[in-house]
């Protein structure tokens, strides 16, 4: 057997506790099941170097060939999730980015509209930042000297001003592999064809990240916009006031039409708080952060260089609670005959 464990620790007062019937210190002894895994991505399903191990994506492969749903949920922009889906070669793969904001499912090749293999794109939900607080957000980096990245649906845009810009979206690349859009005219072309972003990453010099912070936690209410909370030194997320990662699983299930209390969800940031909390069964593996740990029901023994992921997965299937398309199929075929048989009776 894998080594689990549940945490059952009070969590901090600004977070909410999720209702959780765990007392042991092993996976729950009641069986539940579940029809979708929802993955995320850095120092989750990837390893600390950003690689998907072929081990790990071929597993989810054969889970998706056998019926069950497997999803990406991060807080990525969409271009830094293609060269995963690619790997993982899950036909209409759904995806979760920009930490809730925007929701698609990806499919490799040609289809009838297109003859080229590049990646087919269904868009299923976006919820943008609003144009006052893009244009807040801008005013802002302008006076401070922040970089300010426009992320819209598979293109993120920078306006570099200076060498600490440059250097900003320099490590954006480096670190995601996405390339940016250099604009020269503060947006205006992009914002008067009404084209909202589904976030706005403020960046700035490790330096002035207490200071940065301070600014941008200032500026914006909460009920105004949803300023990410997180560790990192170098960049702050803003998106959509109503959004969050976990909102945007909600989203995604309510198109697939699965319940979340049949979902999966897996990750180690504070970002992904929501996101645990909102599905039927939420891990953390080993290097989560502490807060995260806290909320979650299952905390992992593996870390995600060890494969967590896949591990507890297998756990669940090994225990019987991996529900597939064709045991769905047989449940829905046997609830239409109790049915008819009530009618008839």
């Amino acid at each position: 057997d894998i080594p689990l464990s549940t945490s059952h620790e009070m969590p901090p007062n600004d977070i909410p506790s999720k209702p959780t019937s765990e007392s042991t210190n092993s996976m729950p002894k009641t069986l539940k099941r579940y029809r979708m895994v929802a993955l995320d991505l850095d120092k989750t399903l990837l390893a600390s170097d950003g690689s998907l191990a072929d081990v790990q994506a071929d597993y989810l492969r054969t889970l998706s060939e056998k019926g069950f749903v497997v999803c990406i949920a991060t807080a990525r922009a969409a271009t830094g999730t293609y060269a995963y889906a690619a790997k993982l070669q899950i036909p209409r793969l759904p995806i979760v980015c920009s930490n809730g904001s925007s929701g698609f499912f990806w499919s490799q090749g040609s289809t009838s509209e297109s003859d080229d293999d590049d990646p087919v794109i269904e868009e299923q939900f976006h919820f943008p930042v609003p144009k006052p607080i893009v244009l807040r957000a801008l005013k802002l980096a302008n006076k401070h000297n922040f970089c300010l990245q426009y992320h819209y649906k598979d293109s993120v845009y920078a306006n570099e001003k200076s060498e600490i810009h440059y250097r900003c979206t320099k490590k954006y690349t480096a670190k995601t592999g996405v390339r940016i859009q250099h604009i020269d005219d503060d947006y205006k072309a992009i914002l008067k064809k009404k084209q909202l972003p589904s976030k706005l990453m403020i960046l700035f010099d490790s330096k002035d990240n207490l200071k940065a912070r301070n600014v941008i936690h200032d500026e914006f209410d909460p009920a105004e916009a949803h300023v990410v909370k997180g560790k990192s030194t170098w960049f702050l997320q803003i998106l959509n006031a109503t959004i969050n990662k976990g909102d945007g699983l909600r989203h995604m299930c309510a198109t697939l039409n699965i319940p979340l209390d049949q979902v999966i969800a897996i990750g180690d940031g504070y970002n992904d708080i929501e996101f645990l909390q909102m599905a039927g069964l939420g891990v953390a593996v080993k290097n989560a952060d502490p807060s995260v740990k806290k909320i979650a029901n299952v905390n992992l023994d593996f870390t995600n260089d060890e494969h967590g992921p896949m591990r507890i997965l297998q756990e669940l299937d090994d225990r019987g609670e991996l529900m597939f398309q064709e045991e769905e199929e047989e449940a829905e075929k046997e609830k239409e005959e109790a049915g008819l048989s009530v009618a008839t009776s």
